[in-house]
């Protein structure tokens, strides 16, 4: 018994773990879309810093605000995908950014763990299932079912 009990609470550890990514992700785009379209201090600072325009400041918002309506729309659609790669080109794009400044780990580390945390969180999430595989799939098993 106590090996059943181990592993129902192991499973739960690692589902419970699998929302790390996602919660850290979501919070960070969502935090990140409202800076950038608030345009904080900090934005301004960081954006002057790398030499980037403040209105790139509004657009990294926008897409920032599409990727998080995206993500937590139900349903698996090929957008998803779209979103969770803009985000991974948003947090990897911002590392590179501050290497190339000569900033230091202090600067580039975030970014490089949200990017890889975009990774995590889309690889840990179910995987769709078409509506014609999941018929294909049904009819075989029907088919076996009578040999």
């Amino acid at each position: 018994m106590p090996t059943r009990i181990s592993s129902l609470a192991r499973s739960r550890g690692v589902r419970l773990a699998r929302w790390v990514p996602v919660t850290a992700v979501l919070a960070e785009t969502a935090v990140g879309a409202y800076w950038d379209l608030a345009r904080i201090p900090y934005v301004r600072d960081t954006f002057d810093h790398l030499g980037y325009p403040m209105y790139f400041a509004t657009i990294l918002g926008a897409a920032k605000t599409a990727a998080l309506a995206t993500i937590l729309t139900p349903g698996h659609s090929p957008a998803k995908e779209w979103a969770y790669a803009g985000l991974v080109f948003v947090y990897g794009g911002a590392a590179v950014s501050h290497l190339a400044a000569g900033d230091g780990p202090d600067r580039w580390a975030m970014p490089v763990l949200f990017a890889a945390s975009t990774f995590a969180a889309r690889a840990w999430l179910p995987q769709a299932i078409s509506r014609g595989s999941a018929v294909r799939a049904t009819y075989a098993d029907e088919r076996l079912r009578y040999c």
